[in-house]
């Protein structure tokens, strides 16, 4: 064999190597999803970090790993990937919408906007954004940014549990604006007989109580799990924080904050940042 002929025939092997790793990788990121749907996320996880090592420069699989580190409140790790996502794709718009949103969890929301404007100017999903770059500046106390991006949100929102979670953070943000007849507005939408579900019903009474048409104790019987108690603890603190109840309002602020509560939930994150603002 002439080395000519050697070297073709190693370049083929190498190829066809390289295309069997490619097309395994493909199979495991498409376990990988189907797992993920199926919320087993361990199952998910072990799929997508088998697509990685098979082949480490699709941006997807790395976004998949992300996500499903999330799920896990591997938060540091889930940011990673995301991260490892862009070095691959700059433009990669899903991957700057999750890890704003996971800055946003992790506690880390000054470093969140950036990347969730960065989604925006990307095109990302409209009301994803919308969602987690209006909390963003709310978070941070910027309200009257945060005004137009949440009419946005409640614009774009696509279930019912999606609209009364943006108008719930609306009415809040437009209330601490000093915009009271327009945060008026926003509670006509919630009344007791609205149905909603899942997360969406600790929204709805978040504004059913400011309305009046529903008690703190009533309320406050939504504080069930770790995954409610923060939302629900956190609404009924700024209830009391914009009715001068500051004392009161640490209280819930406190219990949104602090375990067994989800630290990541988006109400335990905004109780911590207003429980730094309460120490100044």
């Amino acid at each position: 064999m002439s080395a000519f002929t050697f070297v073709v025939a190693f370049l083929a092997v190498v190829v066809a190597g390289v295309q069997d790793n490619a097309a395994a990788a493909r199979k495991a990121f498409e376990e990988g999803n189907a797992a993920f749907e199926k919320t087993e996320n361990d199952k998910a996880l072990a799929a997508y970090e088998r697509a990685i090592a098979l082949d480490a420069k699709q941006p997807d699989y790395h976004l998949g790993r992300g996500r499903t580190l999330a799920r896990l409140q591997r938060y540091a790790d889930a940011i990673a990937s995301c991260s490892d996502a862009i070095a691959l794709n700059a433009d990669f718009a899903a991957a700057y919408l999750d890890r704003g949103h996971f800055r946003i969890n992790a506690r880390q929301v000054e470093q969140a906007r950036p990347d969730l404007e960065k989604a925006r100017a990307l095109n990302a999903d409209a009301y994803g954004v919308a969602y987690h770059l209006a909390l963003s500046n709310y978070i941070l106390g910027d309200y009257e940014k945060a005004i137009p991006i949440y009419e946005t949100c409640v614009a774009t929102a696509k279930t019912p549990e999606n609209t009364f979670g943006c108008s719930a953070w609306q009415y809040v943000t437009l209330r601490r604006a000093g915009h009271a007849d327009a945060a008026a507005k926003v509670l006509e939408r919630a009344t007791p007989d609205t149905k909603v579900t899942g997360g969406g019903a600790a929204y709805l009474d978040r504004l059913l109580l400011f309305k009046g048409a529903k008690t703190e104790e009533q309320v406050a019987a939504g504080m069930t799990d770790a995954l409610q108690t923060p939302t629900v603890a956190y609404g009924i603190g700024v209830w009391h924080l914009l009715n001068n109840r500051e004392a009161k309002a640490r209280e819930y602020f406190e219990k949104a904050a602090a375990p067994p509560s989800q630290q990541s939930a988006f109400g335990s994150v905004a109780a911590f940042y207003e429980l730094q603002r309460m120490k100044k």
